[in-house]
């Protein structure tokens, strides 16, 4: 198969190619750029056909086939609401910068 990430957010099918995607863990949105592509979600009854500009909400753990009508470009992308709720974290989640040991020397670091 030659599906290709043309881009880092850019994915592309040619035509008539099928891709099968197991979506991680946490939400995403599938936004078509150009083509058709028609996709189904494991779970659901119902098949669905995306154009340019239509995008689909896909929550974590999704299992989910697409093909391109005749070829497409598609971005897999994290919505809005999963990096706000990566920014309520608490502070003490954060990581703290890892301090350097003092010089065998005695001197200080530059």
């Amino acid at each position: 198969m030659s599906q290709t990430q043309s881009s880092p957010a850019l994915w592309s099918l040619g035509r008539g190619e099928a891709l099968s995607l197991d979506i991680g863990p946490g939400a995403r949105e599938l936004s078509v750029t150009s083509g058709r592509v028609w996709l189904t979600q494991s779970g659901s009854l119902q098949d669905v056909w995306l154009e340019p500009g239509d995008s689909l909400a896909l929550p974590g753990g999704a299992q989910v086939v697409m093909e391109a009508w005749p070829e497409a470009q598609f971005q897999l992308l994290v919505p809005p609401a999963a990096c706000r709720q990566t920014a309520a974290r608490p502070a003490s989640a954060a990581r703290a910068p890892a301090s350097r040991p003092a010089p065998a020397n005695g001197l200080a670091a530059a």
